[in-house]
């Protein structure tokens, strides 16, 4: 199953996913839009319940596009609209605890 990215995160809903890439091999995963890579690889936004479960996607290239899918025999499970808004209003109340500050 093909895993939808996203270009860019202009209004913070999307997560940061960073693959390290050395000789040709994913070496690493970096999680966080606070995250700086400092080494080659490809960068995706994702869903953020998608990157909580990152370790059931892979990587691969479609042509000279990376891309991301769920791995053969792994299931990503998705929230329902109930939790996705419980999410969504605990990172409002976290970014407005952070401004206050």
């Amino acid at each position: 199953m093909e895993i939808e990215t996203y270009r860019d995160n202009p209004d913070g809903k999307y997560v940061k996913v960073f693959f390290s890439v050395e000789n040709g091999n994913v070496t690493g995963v970096t999680i966080g839009n606070q995250a700086i890579p400092v080494e080659q690889g490809f960068q995706f936004f994702v869903e953020p319940h998608i990157a909580l479960q990152i370790d059931k996607c892979e990587m691969y290239m479609d042509g000279f596009t990376p891309r991301l899918r769920v791995k053969e025999g792994e299931e990503i499970e998705v929230p329902d609209e109930k939790e996705k808004r419980i999410r969504e209003l605990e990172e409002e109340l976290e970014r407005l605890k952070n401004e206050a500050e």
